[in-house]
C-alpha cells in the first residue's frame, strides 16, 4: 500500500524533482508529528538539523532580540517545506520556530534527506536554486526594515500575505501581536494603522475578518515608500 506522504510531497518544492522511488524512500523514514498552536519546535540557538513538510497548519520563524522583542522572518504553510539552517552549516538555529495554527508535520533528519537528494542531480540543482532565492528574500527583509516605514510594511503584509487569495474577505487569523512581529512594530501602532486603512476605504476590519476593497491604494503605499 502506497504511503500517502508520497503523493503529498510530489508537488513540494525540491522534493518534486525526486523519482517515485526516492519519494517512497523519504516517506518511509519520515516521522509524523501533530502540534498545537503555540508549540515550539526549536528555540533560537538550538542545535536542530531537521527538515519539515507541512501537511496541515502554519509555522513561523521568529528572531528574538536581547530586550525580548520578536520579529517574524518567515512563515510556512500547508504544502511547503521548511529547511533548518543547521542542515547545511551545522550552526545553531538563528531563530525560533513555532506553530501558528495546529499543524501536522512530517520530519526528517537533515543527513537522511540530503543523502537522498544529493544522489539526484536535478533535485540537487533545485535545492541550490531554493537556497539562492532564500538569500534574496532575506535581503528584501533587511531592506524593508531599514528603509520602509511601518505603514508601508503593514500594507505589504496585507497585500502579499493576508490576501494571497482571490477572495475579497478572509478570516482574521493573525492577531495584532502577530502582525506587529511581522512588521517590527507594536500592536498599538498596527491597530492605529489598520483603522487608518479602514478610514481611507482600503479595507474594512472586525474581530473575525478583513475585507479588501482597494488593493491598488495599498500597493501604491508599498511602492511609494
Amino acid at each position: 500500500m502506497t504511503n500517502p506522504l508520497v503523493e503529498l510531497i510530489r508537488s513540494a518544492e525540491v522534493l518534486d524533482q525526486l523519482t517515485p522511488a526516492e519519494r517512497q524512500e523519504l516517506s518511509q523514514i519520515a516521522i509524523r508529528r501533530t502540534l498545537k498552536k503555540g508549540q515550539v519546535l526549536c528555540n533560537q540557538g538550538d542545535d536542530w538539523p531537521y527538515v519539515l513538510y507541512i501537511g496541515h497548519g502554519m509555522l513561523r520563524s521568529v528572531i528574538n532580540s536581547p530586550d525580548g522583542r520578536g520579529y517574524v522572518v518567515g512563515t510556512w504553510q500547508k504544502g511547503e517545506v521548511f529547511w533548518s539552517h543547521a542542515v547545511f552549516d551545522q550552526a545553531p538555529a538563528p531563530s525560533t520556530l513555532e506553530v501558528v495554527h495546529r499543524a501536522e508535520l512530517y520530519q526528517w533528519q537533515g543527513e537522511q534527506i540530503l543523502s537522498v537528494i544529493l544522489r539526484n542531480p536535478i533535485a540537487t540543482r533545485a535545492l541550490l536554486r531554493r537556497q539562492t532565492r532564500l538569500i534574496r528574500r532575506r535581503r528584501e527583509v533587511i531592506y524593508n526594515l531599514a528603509f520602509n516605514p511601518v505603514a508601508s510594511r503593514l500594507a505589504k503584509l496585507i497585500v502579499e500575505h493576508v490576501f494571497d487569495t482571490d477572495q475579497p474577505t478572509v478570516a482574521r487569523d493573525l492577531t495584532l501581536a502577530d502582525m506587529a512581529q511581522m512588521v517590527a512594530s507594536s500592536p498599538e501602532v498596527v491597530c492605529r494603522l489598520l483603522y487608518q486603512f479602514q478610514d481611507s476605504g482600503a479595507i474594512s476590519i472586525n474581530r473575525f475578518s478583513i475585507t479588501l476593497h482597494d488593493r491598488e491604494s495599498l500597493e501604491k503605499l508599498v511602492m511609494r515608500d
